[in-house]
């Protein structure tokens, strides 16, 4: 097993667009030139072309690494213990169907991992470093795994008879520690692992699509003898590039195993950009119900941070970057994967100036792709935001002011082929929020007011801004509550955008301008939702919608968590219910329980905390129906 990349070898590598000083060392293969727009891929021709290829760039990539530091002390990382335990009345492979919530998904039909599953009888959530199951007939925990220390980022998918347990597993051996991203396969009764895939690095994100888990896993090349060089405060650059020079293509291409069985990457499934730092991103798929040997990763040697997923698509977004003396450059590279026979196939590449915010940024219809960015925005590089100065007051005085721009692509059988943009929205201010409906887009941008801008995408050609509705305060995620209606969560604020607490809006945007037709407000208090669409659950038969929301009273001190639950009306938001779960504080710790998210099953809300979940009924007064502690 070889071992971790260290972290600062990621990031010289990283800076290959840097020039080096005067003086300094000089790489003796340049580094292509920072140019925007610039995503286009090709394939090695063999083991011994991509082996070069990644070494020229590592190489180039030294011209502004500086010798010396310290070295990184040993951390014991154990390895996870098994030992699920069920009793009598573990749930059967699936449980009675009755009417129930999902995750809170971008796409309708394509799933996103979370925290918490169901099937209508049972509650499948991992909090806590445990995996539980609790039958909501009897609220018991009828089976449960706790997870090891060492593990991090836990997600669930729910299939047909199985539960998919994913997460990032920090390793160490006697020679070696690394992390290993890990997706086990589990029998829901008893949660005994089934299946496991395992490979170097962690995941990006993943979707489940008829069947299917598509997985995109980053993964850095793991050098042992350079990071020796880098670290013993006595090699210079031409150490470390002779160092280099003497990896081996299996240094840098992540190994992985299915059932303990190792796999190869083949190096004509591995494609790369002009400009590439020696990390990968790799993306392959998985039958949900079994019969992993076959999988076939296919990778990229670049990194990625966004994904979206569609029925027969997984975009993965990389942010590629640059700065000189006076201001930093940026662009977004996009990667479509089609997915035929279980297998993926790279099917086209773009790029757009800026970056993304998230997920919701990207939206496919209509055979065409909608890109939402940010240009010339510094709060990604320089700590800076709405009233908040910027951490390295570096920000250049005379940088271009931020815009925003929606950019529209056609997708073709392999190919992205831009068709048309809309651009400066929102100057000197950044993306708060995007949602594309149909073929409207709404974007938030803000800096002191909330510009909820309206996009026609009809024409993908020519697409147009029909609408600018400004009000204090900004909408950090929005979500379709029925027919010309849109509900925003984010923070009331300022005249001068200082944030005052949560607000919630009703829009109508049945016109070419959106419209506010109702706002709730919740004094120095804030939502998870804005940052973490999978917290926020709309249910329309009842046309509710909740969110975790967390409060400091009026006065800045009373601390409270709770599930907030606010009737839709069609021109009106009602405060239905507040929901705490008992628990409290930890006295020991001083760690405040936390409502983490809420479902509906039937005809009750569950809430999922940190301390456990409850029932409430769905209405009227929402009194308690039961609970389990844990």
């Amino acid at each position: 097993m070889k071992t971790r990349l260290l972290i600062a070898l990621a990031a010289a590598l990283g800076a290959g667009a840097c020039t080096a000083p005067s003086g300094e060392f000089v790489p003796d293969v340049a580094q292509p030139p920072w140019v925007p727009v610039s995503a286009q891929l090709a394939a090695f021709d063999s083991c011994e072309d991509a082996l070069e290829g990644i070494q020229d760039a590592a190489i180039a990539a030294l011209g502004d690494w500086e010798p010396g530091g310290e070295t990184r002390g040993g951390i014991e990382f154990a390895e996870e213990e098994a030992g699920a335990v069920a009793d009598a009345e573990a749930p059967t492979a699936a449980g009675d169907q009755t009417s129930h919530s999902e995750t809170n998904n971008a796409v309708a039909g394509v799933d996103e991992p979370d925290i918490v599953k169901t099937d209508g009888t049972y509650v499948y959530s991992v909090v806590n470093q445990v995996l539980r199951v609790v039958d909501t007939r009897s609220t018991e925990v009828v089976a449960e795994r706790a997870l090891d220390t060492y593990s991090w980022d836990h997600r669930l998918f729910l299939g047909d008879g199985e539960l998919l347990l994913m997460y990032t597993q920090d390793v160490e051996t006697d020679e070696t520690y690394y992390s290993q991203f890990r997706i086990e396969r589990l029998d829901p009764a008893t949660l005994d692992v089934l299946d496991r895939f395992a490979m170097e690095g962690s995941m990006v994100d993943a979707r489940l699509v008829g069947g299917e888990v598509r997985l995109a896993v980053s993964s850095q090349p793991q050098l042992e003898p350079v990071w020796n060089l880098m670290w013993d405060g006595h090699s210079d650059a031409d150490d470390v590039a002779e160092a280099l020079r003497d990896t081996e293509i299996e240094d840098w291409l992540p190994e992985f195993e299915v059932n303990g069985e190792a796999g190869d990457i083949d190096c004509a499934d591995v494609a790369h950009p002009e400009r590439f730092s020696g990390n990968s991103l790799s993306v392959l798929a998985l039958p949900a119900d079994g019969g992993w040997e076959g999988a076939e990763p296919h990778t990229v040697m670049a990194d990625g941070e966004t994904v979206h997923g569609t029925t027969e698509s997984l975009y993965i977004a990389h942010y590629d970057y640059a700065w000189d003396e006076t201001e930093p450059e940026a662009e977004t590279e996009l990667y479509r994967f089609a997915f035929e026979d279980g297998q993926p196939r790279l099917a086209g590449e773009a790029a757009v100036p800026g970056t993304l915010l998230n997920q919701y940024s990207l939206s496919e219809y209509d055979g065409h792709l909608r890109v939402a960015t940010t240009e010339n925005d510094t709060a990604w590089w320089g700590g800076c935001g709405p009233m908040t100065d910027c951490a390295w007051e570096i920000a250049p005085q005379d940088q271009e002011p931020s815009k925003s721009t929606v950019t529209v692509f056609a997708v073709g059988e392999d190919s992205l082929e831009q068709t048309g943009s809309v651009t400066d929205l929102g100057v000197d201010e950044q993306i708060y929020a995007v949602r594309f409906i149909g073929d409207t887009g709404y974007v938030v941008t803000f800096r002191q007011t909330d510009p909820l801008y309206t996009v026609d995408l009809t024409d993908p050609a020519n697409p147009v801004v029909t609408g600018e509705l400004k009000i204090t305060g900004y909408s950090g995620y929005l979500h379709p509550v029925g027919d010309d209606r849109l509900l925003g969560v984010g923070q009331e604020a300022t005249e001068d955008g200082m944030t005052t607490g949560l607000q919630v809006s009703l829009f109508d945007t049945g016109a070419d301008e959106a419209t506010v037709l109702d706002q709730y407000f919740m004094p120095n208090a804030d939502s998870a939702v804005q940052w973490d669409p999978h917290a926020f659950l709309y249910w329309a038969d009842t046309a509710i919608a909740v969110m975790p929301t967390t409060s400091w009273g009026e006065n800045g001190y009373d601390y409270q968590s709770g599930a907030l639950v606010l009737d839709v009306g069609d021109d009106t938001l009602t405060e239905a219910a507040w929901i705490e779960h008992d628990g409290g504080t930890d006295e020991e710790s001083g760690y405040y329980q936390e409502v983490l998210r809420a479902i509906v099953i039937g005809d009750e809300l569950w809430t999922l905390s940190t301390s456990g979940l409850q029932a409430n009924g769905l209405g009227g007064d929402y009194i308690e129906a039961g609970s389990v502690a844990w």
